[in-house]
């Protein structure tokens, strides 16, 4: 059951990657005009398509991850928020004539990314003392959620800043998910 769950969130992730790639090239990824949600005002059904599969990758990946650490269930309220956040992102244009639906389209996109970053944060942040590795990789996202929001703040939002945490977020957990831990053999 636990190797079909990991085959399943590769696939994922390996499937939401290559389609966030392919829906980026309807924008210039460098611009505001190639934003995530800047795109998504043409192509709403690709946007949402796109929402579901970012969310469902990056929550199985999540869910899975945290089995490693005694907070098995710690990633549950987590994304419950983020689920919202995307809902939000979703269902509400990115257009600045509809103010309330702007507002809480960014609102959304906002509680999506952040949660999402922060859930996986702390849980590379729960593993760090279990192996090296996961101290690099609570590190790693620390580093990505810092210099992605210094980047969004000086630049505005492009596809590029939306999509590196995201990218992030799918390596490592996928990485995270196929290693095998040491078991520590007590006499």
């Amino acid at each position: 059951m636990i190797k079909t769950r990991k085959v399943l969130s590769v696939l994922l992730c390996t499937a939401a990657t290559v389609y966030t790639l392919w829906y980026m090239h309807f924008g210039v990824p460098y611009k505001n005009s190639g934003a995530l949600s800047k795109i998504g005002l043409e192509h709403r059904i690709l946007f949402t398509i796109w929402g579901v599969l970012t969310y469902t990758a990056l929550t199985m990946g999540i869910k899975l991850a945290f089995e490693k650490t005694e907070h098995k269930r710690l990633y549950i309220p987590f994304s419950v928020i983020s689920g919202t956040g995307m809902l939000l992102t979703l269902a509400n244009e990115f257009d600045y004539d509809k103010k309330l639906q702007y507002y809480l389209h960014c609102t959304g996109s906002l509680l999506f990314s952040a949660v999402t970053g922060i859930c996986i944060f702390l849980l590379f942040f729960l593993l760090r003392k279990k192996d090296k590795v996961y101290l690099i990789f609570c590190v790693t996202a620390g580093v990505i959620l810092i210099v992605d929001l210094i980047c969004l703040l000086i630049f505005k939002e492009t596809g590029l800043i939306e999509a590196l945490p995201i990218f992030a977020g799918y390596i490592l957990l996928t990485v995270t998910n196929l290693r095998r831990d040491r078991v520590e053999i007590r006499r």
